[in-house]
């Protein structure tokens, strides 16, 4: 016979499984990459760029950089958020060297940094001695359709 205390704990677990299943079912691995460009004046010839992964059901970003030809030894690192190449940007998060190329590391992003990823607003930009507050920047442009898993 099932007593009543085994119907309400049955139902208290299938309530729990309900409620985090659209949560499980919504989480996403989205991809980007970017290409490193010149910023503003510093005219650097640089190769490489920055691949990314974004898991949504942590707000892990992972990254890994590669870059050639700076001016100098990289001296700092960080993401930042602008809506354009023109517009001013924020600092989102200083990335940790030791900077040699290949970089990678793991950051975790808030709900607003997200939408930036998701809408190609991120960037990476690596400063030299030269160019201390960016030598290049390399645009997150998230691929082609997002990958959702359960």
């Amino acid at each position: 016979m099932i007593s009543k205390r085994t119907i309400t704990f049955s139902a208290a677990l299938l309530t729990g499984v309900l409620a985090i299943s659209p949560v499980l079912a919504h989480a996403e691995t989205i991809s980007s990459e970017g290409h490193f460009a010149a910023q503003k004046a510093a005219g650097a010839e640089a190769t490489g760029g920055v691949r990314a992964t974004l898991e949504t059901r942590n707000n892990q970003l992972s990254y890994t950089i590669t870059w050639n030809n700076l001016s100098g030894p990289v001296v700092a690192a960080e993401l930042l958020a602008a809506k354009s190449l023109t517009d001013t940007a924020d600092k989102v998060e200083p990335l940790k060297g030791p900077f040699t190329s290949p970089l990678s590391g793991t950051i975790t992003l808030s709900a607003d940094e997200i939408e930036q990823y998701r809408n190609g607003q991120l960037y990476i930009s690596l400063g030299t001695a030269a160019h201390p507050h960016g030598e290049v920047r390399a645009q997150l442009t998230p691929a082609g359709g997002a990958s959702s898993s359960k």
